[in-house]
């Protein structure tokens, strides 16, 4: 997958505009969220990337704050995991036999916020997703009950086509979740997704996710997400899934 750069956002932004007045972010007036941690270029956050079906290990995603100025960019990475590293004897015979091959360490398309907390270039779904209005990355006040809805368009590199994406994040309850990184104090919130796909075959597409905002660590501890969809003119009345992932902070600094 191509690299995403600021060049490719700018101009993506300036095609949706084309025709339409660009519509303010969602929530654009509200202030930060308070105790926020606030980015720095260098900070870095380590996740353990699950199947969340089977909950297999798939790999481990390392976000890196690249740059700061008017927006934010997060560059990320994966690698083999550490525990994959070490298998002994046998283990590639056995993945030639089961399937499981593993990938190779390499650079993901970067992240852009435009501002802090509001994505605006988005690679977290498979493809890199380009949002006419940027979408808040967590709830903008960090209350339970809190809610918002936004209806954007959103581009991809491989197609210009404004496609609709409509969202709804609803925080739900302050936590105490532990994981490989530590035990943090997280609100749980919830994204709804309805969207138009960019494969013009899939109908009613639609995405959900849990994720654990800790704002100490600027970014969550636990996101869960998967997604369904139905194919035109097939006969099977019963969703398919599209791949469900789940990531679990490792360390952070």
């Amino acid at each position: 997958m191509a690299h995403v750069t600021r060049r490719f956002f700018l101009l993506s932004s300036a095609a949706l505009s084309v025709g339409c007045a660009i519509r303010a972010p969602a929530d654009a007036t509200a202030p930060p969220a308070k105790n926020v941690r606030q980015p720095v270029p260098g900070q870095t956050w380590r996740y353990a990337k699950s199947d969340i079906f089977t909950r297999k290990l798939v790999d481990e995603q390392v976000d890196r704050v690249a740059n700061v100025d008017h927006t934010v960019e997060i560059g990320s990475s994966y690698q083999e995991p550490a525990a994959a590293a070490k298998q002994g004897w046998g283990a590639a015979e056995l993945q030639k036999l089961t399937g499981h091959h593993n990938i190779p360490a390499g650079p993901l398309p970067s992240e852009i916020q435009n501002p802090w907390g509001m994505v605006a270039v988005d690679p977290h779904w498979g493809q890199v997703q380009v949002y006419e209005t940027p979408i808040p990355l967590w709830p903008t006040v960090l209350e339970p009950g809190w809610s918002t809805r936004i209806s954007t368009d959103y581009k991809t590199p491989a197609d210009q086509a404004a496609r609709s994406w409509d969202q709804t994040m609803k925080a739900q309850v302050w936590e105490s979740i532990t994981v490989p990184a530590g035990q943090f104090k997280a609100l749980r919130f919830t994204n709804l997704i309805r969207f138009k796909h960019s494969d013009f075959s899939r109908t009613d597409s639609q995405r959900s996710e849990t994720i654990w905002f800790a704002p100490e660590v600027g970014r969550w501890v636990a996101r869960e997400s998967q997604g369904t969809y139905y194919l035109a003119n097939s006969t099977i009345v019963t969703p398919y899934n599209e791949s469900g992932y789940r990531w679990e902070l490792l360390e952070w600094s």
